[in-house]
């Protein structure tokens, strides 16, 4: 390839890397309105705790799809820390 061509190659590439950043920060966030104002009020908590329960995982045994997305062990004890617990 010559450097022309790299050249515009990385240039397209940092362009499309920036708009990518500025669109993340971009979108916004649909209210939750389920009708039921405990559980608006809790399935924010649900995906913190999610969040916080992938970012803290740190088992060697899992495979690398687990590092970034729940096992479903995290999500059932984030249900039953946030949600599940209504009314007890």
């Amino acid at each position: 390839m010559d450097e022309s061509k790299l050249f515009f190659l990385t240039k397209v590439t940092s362009i499309f890397a920036v708009l990518m950043v500025i669109g993340a920060f971009a979108l916004s966030q649909t209210p939750i309105n389920t009708g039921n104002s405990n559980l608006n009020n809790e399935l924010p908590l649900f995906y913190d705790c999610i969040e916080d329960a992938v970012d803290n995982s740190l088992s060697s045994t899992e495979p690398n799809y687990f590092k970034e997305e729940p096992t479903r062990a995290e999500v059932r004890g984030c249900f039953e820390d946030t949600i599940g617990n209504t009314g007890q």
